[in-house]
């Protein structure tokens, strides 16, 4: 079965859909990852490294081999999770429209897709693994005034968060808040106010890089955020080869990121339908506690 589609009509659907699948997934690809278009059986295992900080600069004393080790960290991740959608239309729509329905549907599915793989992939932010989280926090509270105490939470010696890669997971809730702030509002600075009335975007604050959600999961534990570096939390993520035979069938794989989806087609005579399924297969574990402080609502 070939890892690359061939088919025109299917490559457009697919680099149309790939353009959502990265859109909302993106942000996890800030965590440690590694993903590939590479073939791959569920619950096989990837290795993703987890890079920590470098030691102090050692004084020059004839031999460049002093200390060169780093902090350096890995996680053995397996690829036990799979997620697909599938869409259809009759065969005479699928040839004869000249709208591109199975283009709109795939699009749409690729979207739920990564949504769901999103909240699943930040189940993993627990207190059991990353502890205590800041003083719990409501919606109205948080404010630029709020962010510089999470940059001091982060700062503190119980936890001492790297400062290089911070970024700020938020409730939307929490997030809409922010832009009301007027010192977000009316800063000056670009990165934080350029984008707030026009777009309702803030690329950063406090030090820390934003990426607002509406689908963050509680876990149970009323999680509404958290602010992490990228060792935090371990991704992999690969294509996953049909057994069966599709009419056609490859990984749909974003160049920069190499997030990839499985993209498969076939069409069932006995009905006159066409099908198209889009399927996600990872892994997600946590990476090094210090990473990630938690943000809860009361």
């Amino acid at each position: 079965m070939p890892n690359t589609l061939t088919n025109l009509r299917d490559v457009k659907v697919a680099q149309r859909a790939l353009k959502a699948f990265v859109k909302k997934l993106g942000p996890v690809s800030r965590f440690s990852t590694n993903f590939s278009a590479e073939a791959a059986e569920r619950n096989a295992t990837v290795n993703v490294p987890l890079i920590g900080s470098a030691p102090a600069s050692q004084d020059f004393a004839g031999d460049y081999l002093v200390n060169i080790d780093r902090t350096a960290d890995a996680r053995t991740v397996p690829l036990d999770r799979h997620k697909f959608q599938t869409v259809h239309m009759t065969a005479t729509e699928y040839n004869s429209t000249s709208v591109d329905i199975m283009g709109d549907l795939v699009e749409a599915a690729v979207r739920r897709l990564a949504e769901d793989v999103y909240v699943d992939i930040l189940g993993v932010v627990k207190a059991s693994v990353y502890g205590t989280a800041i003083p719990a926090l409501a919606a109205s509270a948080m404010t630029y005034a709020k962010m510089v105490d999470v940059r001091a939470a982060c700062n503190a010696d119980a936890v001492k968060m790297p400062e290089d890669g911070r970024g700020l997971w938020i409730d939307d809730t929490y997030y809409s808040n922010l832009l009301v702030d007027d010192v977000v509002a009316k800063s000056p600075d670009v990165t934080i106010s350029g984008g707030t009335v026009r777009e309702a975007k803030i690329k950063q604050i406090a030090g820390f890089d934003v990426f607002p959600s509406i689908v963050i999961p509680e876990n149970g534990e009323k999680l509404k955020g958290f602010a992490a570096v990228p060792s935090a939390i371990a991704i992999c993520n690969r294509y996953m080869v049909p057994v069966a035979d599709y009419q056609e069938a490859g990984a749909v794989t974003d160049p920069e990121t190499g997030l990839t989806f499985g993209y498969l087609r076939h069409s069932e005579t006995r009905s006159n339908r066409v099908f198209v399924t889009v399927e996600c297969l990872y892994g997600r574990t946590h990476g090094i506690p210090e990473g990630l402080l938690r943000i809860v609502r009361p």
